[in-house]
């Protein structure tokens, strides 16, 4: 195995923990990554570690006349230095306001949970009280199920027995909050 294989190797996604994690929707793009990964991976086992060393003294007596270009082209050729791993600054701090911003949406989905949670124990609580269902009457219904139940001599509701949403906006208590028949012209008074 060359050096930059090892390089590599010694820093490779483990697969198999990062399919775990992942919800299965994105099994896809997990299997495309792996193979461009595994693409990567074996062109790169394919190099050297290191750039290759050039005899410079051979080539300057081979070419004597060019011996202060040589002289400059191997100034130049030693001091290239390809870093590894090295990922630049605006990418770490994209991936940290990446990281932020999933943080915080993984603290608000923990505070809708433990509403939810609490919000079920107040449901079981409910219907851990209740008698059986064999028992119920009409007074049980309103007081278990109010959304399709209601009693008119407490609650302010008007009856809405096709379900057309009467209730849900205060447009009728508004229209018909003074009762009173309005009076026609042509109606008589008489009787």
């Amino acid at each position: 195995m060359s050096g930059a294989a090892k390089r590599v190797a010694t820093s490779s996604v483990n697969w198999s923990k990062l399919a775990e994690r992942l919800v299965p929707e994105h099994a896809a793009e997990l299997t495309r990554v792996k193979g461009v990964s595994g693409t990567f991976q074996s062109a790169v086992s394919q190099l050297p570690a290191d750039l290759p060393k050039i005899d410079f003294a051979a080539l300057k007596k081979a070419l004597p006349a060019h011996s202060a270009v040589l002289d400059s082209l191997q100034k130049q050729y030693e001091a290239v230095k390809i870093p590894y791993g090295e990922v630049p600054a605006d990418y770490l701090k994209e991936v940290d306001q990446w990281v932020e911003y999933n943080n915080a949406r993984i603290k608000l989905h923990d505070v809708k949970v433990a509403d939810g949670l609490q919000e079920a124990k107040k449901v079981e609580e409910k219907w851990a009280k209740a008698p059986p269902v064999e028992h119920f009457d009409r007074q049980h219904f309103v007081e278990y199920f109010p959304a399709h139940f209601y009693d008119l001599r407490y609650q302010n509701r008007i009856p809405d027995p096709c379900n057309i949403g009467l209730n849900e906006t205060a447009e009728i208590e508004n229209r018909f909050k003074d009762y009173k028949v309005l009076r026609r012209a042509d109606k008589v008074d008489d009787h």
